[in-house]
Parts: C-alpha cells; structure tokens; sequence
C-alpha cells in the first residue's frame, strides 16, 4: 500500500490538471450550444474559465502539497517548541524573581530597622538622660557585645586622673550569677541594676540609680557618697555638661564599631574606656590601646599588666608615642594595665 499511494496520488492529479486544462480550452475554443446570443456565449466562457482554472489549481495544490505542509508542520513545530520554552524560563525566572526579590528586599529592610532603632534609643540620650533611656542603650550595647563587662568610664574634668565617671549595668553583689547559679538562666534586665561609679585619684565611690529616681538624685547621691568617705566635698561640683554627651558617644562608637557601621571606628574587641580630649580621645578595648586620629593601635600582649604576685613577667613598659600628651598617656596606659591585670 505504502509504495501504491505516491503513483495514485499522482494519478488523480494528472487527472485534475488535465481537465482544468480542457476546460479552460474548451471555454474559448470549443463548439457552444446553437443559436446562444453574444451575451450568453461570454457568460459561459466565464463559467468554462473559473471552473478550468479552479480545478487546475486543485491539482497544483495535490500536487505540492504534502511537502508544503511537512515544511510548514516542521517550521511551525520548531516555533511552537521555541517559544514554548522560552515562555517557560521567562515564567520559572519571573516566579523566582518574584520569590527571591521581595525575601532579600525583606530581610534587608530588617536590617535597616534593627539598625534604625538602635540609633532610635541612642540618639539625644545626652538631652533625655533617663533611666528609662540610659538603661535601653545598654541593653542595645550588651545585645551586639559593644561594651566590656556591661560599662563604659569617660572623663569627667580636663585633667586625666583626676576625675571619672562610669555607668554600669550588672547584677547586685549578692545576686551575681557566680553567687546564684540560679540567677545564670535569668531574664538580664530584671535582675541587672545601673551602678554610677566615679574614681580617679584617691577617689572611689559608687551608687544605685534606681528606676523610680531621676538621674541628678543619683547624681547627687554619688557626691554624697564621695563626701561621706572624705574624697570630694560637696562644694567641689562636678560639671556633667560636657559628661552626659560623652557617654552617648562612646556607647553610639561602641554599637557602630560591633556592627561594622562604614566610617566607624576600628575596634574589634569591647570598649572599656575614654579619656583624653573629645577632639583627639584615647579608646581603651578589650584587645588594646586605640588613638584614631592617629590611626595608633596598641595591641594588650605589648601593654602588660601590673606585676602582681599572681604574675610572674615583669612588667612591661611601652614607651610613649612622641605626640602623644605626657598625662593623657600616664593615665590611659596605667588604666589599661589595671584592666588587664583583673582580666
């Protein structure tokens, strides 16, 4: 059958095209019926001629058309196949575009959020100094590990030594968690109490700032303290002006250095301490002595500590920088070998 089919095919064409041939033939040349008037003669050209013609180019389209509708079958099968593919990746990339996209811009503006409210609690904390405020800025400090032991000292007059102030957020000494092991699994902030401390020389005092108090009643109870152990009297006021701003930026310094904010400073460890001039402060960390404007770094295996009976290397004596400040220097360098020695 399969090798009859291609000679009928043919056949039936031959046939087709032949009659149209006639037809068409017959329609300008063949004998009409008798006594037909010039009008009806030319109608039946008309007719002859369509019908010849049409029935020629039945027989063309038999003809070639088993290859014209393999080429355009396969032609519009590749393109069908193509653009089906192609609609399908644009579909998968544009669902996980869709997926994807709106995850990270959701993460990220998580990041901006936690970011923004971290700066939220600091910011103006010098202006609004509460408890309430003080004591969300520590938690936001403790949260990224930004200060050493939960505290932070500053300077409090111009002369290093003399004076400084210090906040800390720890538990009382009875409830450390050495003490009670029971306190170890313990919600921090509903144990944690805010010591304000000062020392410098021949100076030590300390107090509660309690939650129900503002802070110039803690303020004033500290002076109290250090009046009562003869180590400052009463009329020797202490200038919290340029105090209270210096404890917002060592904590912000601190939060941006832990969170890797650009243009913070360089700290790879927790902040202890500030001293010196606001223009030009020295940053004792956890890892070593920082001077910033003079891109300085100290590391605490140069620094040492204070020789003790608990250790047995001499002390170290690290020579002092030719720019820096004798007494800037004597201070924050005896400070960090006291830190180092209870570390």
């Amino acid at each position: 059958m399969e090798n009859r089919e291609p000679g009928i095919h043919f056949g039936w064409v031959g046939v087709l095209a032949a009659s149209g041939v006639v037809t068409t033939y017959l329609a300008f040349w063949g004998p009409f019926i008798p006594n037909l008037g010039d009008n009806a003669v030319a109608v039946w050209q008309s007719i002859f001629t369509n019908f010849g013609v049409g029935v020629f180019s039945a027989a063309v389209l038999l003809l070639f058309e088993p290859k014209l509708r393999r080429v355009i079958t396969k032609t519009v099968s590749k393109s069908v196949t193509e653009e089906v593919k192609k609609d399908v990746r644009e579909a998968v990339q544009a669902d996980l575009d869709e997926r994807l996209a709106p995850l990270s811009d959701r993460i990220n503006s998580l990041y901006d959020q936690r970011l923004a409210e971290q700066d939220a609690v600091i910011s103006d904390l010098a202006k609004d100094f509460t408890h309430e405020k003080v004591l969300g800025s520590f938690l936001e400090a403790s949260n990224v590990s930004a200060l050493a032991q939960d505290s932070i000292v500053v300077q409090a007059e111009d002369e290093p030594g003399r004076l400084h102030i210090g906040l800390q957020w720890r538990f009382p000494d009875e409830l450390q968690p050495y003490n009670n092991p029971a306190r170890r699994q313990a919600p921090p902030e509903e144990y944690k109490e805010l010591h304000l401390k000062a020392s410098g020389d021949d100076v030590w005092a300390e107090v509660v700032w309690s939650s129900d108090e503002h802070f110039e009643e803690a303020a004033i109870r500290l002076a109290e303290e250090m009046a009562r152990r003869r180590q400052r009297g009463l009329a020797e006021k202490i200038d919290w002006k340029p105090v209270l701003p210096r404890f917002e930026k060592s904590i912000r310094s601190a939060i941006d250095a832990s969170n890797r904010v650009p243009g913070s400073l360089p700290f790879k460890s927790a902040l202890v301490e500030v001293a010196g001039s606001d223009s030009a402060p020295w940053y004792l960390t956890s890892d070593g002595l920082h001077h910033p404007s003079r891109d300085w770094f100290l590391h605490r295996r140069d620094i040492g500590a204070k020789q003790s009976w608990l250790s047995h290397e001499p002390e170290k004596h690290p020579e002092k920088p030719e720019w820096a400040d004798l007494k800037e220097w004597n201070y924050i360098l005896d400070s960090a070998k006291s830190h180092f020695t209870h570390w």
